[in-house]
């Protein structure tokens, strides 16, 4: 009997506790799901905290016929800090913030000149933010970039964020640059950090960059692009950093070069003049890795000298009666052309990182860790300090394939 009576009081023991183990649990509607977090300056020179919050439709198809779309509102708090102005947001909406499905983190010019490390610091403090948050800078208001953000070719507004950041790996205008990452090399003494570049694009009053080099096809900054479309937003190029703060821009070219060095490179699209014809007729390729890069750091005279090469392969996108990919001798001189105008592009971006911006975005300082006996000794030489008194040896290797024997060799 008292075996019966002791089992009976665990059993319900038991029950008590499984019952009670879901009592402070939150359910789907009850959460308010965030899917952007912009920073801005405001007037008063306080914070400017925007959140765009998901909004799911029902189950039933809406207007457009997805039953997948969904709407967002968008919210703006001035206030001292992030988390005062989360509280104040909070006491806003009807329901309870969520940040565990941010997507990005949005950053304006005018913040990231003054430093992100307190914002960015306190955002990757908050359990809910994933660290493969992805971060942007924006050339307008991130406000402004989170209210235009209503792609036309995506129903969910954050798969819209993640495509648009993944467009890097078949464009090469963007990088792709996650909230651990950036944090991460603000704080190292080997390599600067660089975020994807934002901005809204106004048409109807385009400015051209000042920077834009010869070939201007993919050397536009975001906001510059010559689009004509009902999404104002777009991502391109590269937002350079030197510590915590922005020191300067890379437009679309110079950010494929960037990646091309870093090892992130995929594959891009580029317009090269064919030193072989006359008047030097371009010649539109696909470009891809090949290999991995070599990099050599040595230090001579107390300054850097770095060796890059590179190594590419692609076929020929332009059909025309001048160009004739069957020919040895012209996939030769397509070669060379296309070699001798990546190597001039990418030691032009080279020499801009470290006489322009004194920014080792590219992480040179891991190779040139290696040349010093002692951490003190590595301390003294002040690698980011002394990065602008770098010189460059660039090489690339490209071998172009007609399209019929590109795919026979993949």
């Amino acid at each position: 009997m008292r075996k019966k009576i002791l089992l009976i009081a665990c059993i319900l023991l038991l029950n008590l506790t499984l019952l009670s183990g879901c009592y402070d649990s939150r359910g789907i509607e009850d959460l308010a799901y965030v899917t952007a977090v912009g920073l801005d300056i405001s007037d008063n020179n306080l914070l400017n905290l925007t959140l765009q919050i998901s909004i799911p439709s029902s189950s039933s198809s809406d207007s457009s016929g997805s039953s997948q779309s969904s709407k967002t509102a968008t919210i703006t708090v001035e206030c001292t800090s992030i988390n005062i102005g989360l509280a104040l947001a909070n006491s806003y909406i009807s329901k309870e913030l969520d940040l565990s499905h941010c997507k990005v983190i949005i950053l304006s010019e005018e913040l990231a000149m003054q430093g992100v490390s307190t914002y960015l610091d306190t955002l990757a403090n908050n359990v809910e933010i994933r660290p493969d948050c992805n971060i942007i800078i924006t050339r307008c208001e991130a406000k402004d970039f989170i209210e235009n953000a209503e792609p036309s070719t995506e129903a969910l507004t954050a798969r819209y964020y993640e495509v648009s950041i993944n467009s890097t790996k078949y464009t090469g205008y963007t990088p792709a640059t996650e909230l651990i990452d950036f944090l991460s090399n603000i704080k190292n003494s080997t390599i600067q950090a660089s975020a994807f570049l934002g901005g809204l694009n106004n048409n109807s009053n385009q400015e051209k960059s000042s920077s834009t080099p010869t070939n201007p096809d993919n050397n536009y900054l975001a906001g510059e692009t010559p689009t004509e479309t009902k999404d104002s937003v777009e991502g391109f190029g590269t937002a350079v950093f030197y510590d915590d703060k922005l020191v300067g821009e890379l437009a679309g070219m110079e950010t494929i070069c960037h990646l091309m060095v870093m090892n992130k490179f995929e594959s891009c699209t580029v317009s090269v003049p064919n030193l072989f014809t006359q008047n030097h007729q371009n010649v539109d390729l696909r470009l891809f890795k090949k290999k991995n890069p070599n990099i050599k750091v040595d230090i001579i005279n107390g300054s850097p000298y770095i060796s890059v090469e590179i190594f590419l392969q692609g076929y020929g996108l332009s059909l025309d009666s001048d160009t004739d990919y069957g020919s040895e001798a012209e996939l030769e001189d397509i070669d060379y052309s296309a070699e001798y105008y990546l190597e001039n592009e990418i030691k032009n971006y080279l020499y801009k990182t470290a006489k322009n911006f004194n920014s080792d975005i590219d992480g040179f300082g891991k190779k040139a860790v290696s040349k010093y006996l002692t951490i003190d000794e590595w301390h003294d030489a002040s690698w980011l300090e002394n990065y602008k008194n770098s010189f460059f040896d660039v090489k690339v290797n490209v071998n172009i394939k007609s399209g019929y024997e590109f795919n026979k060799s993949t």
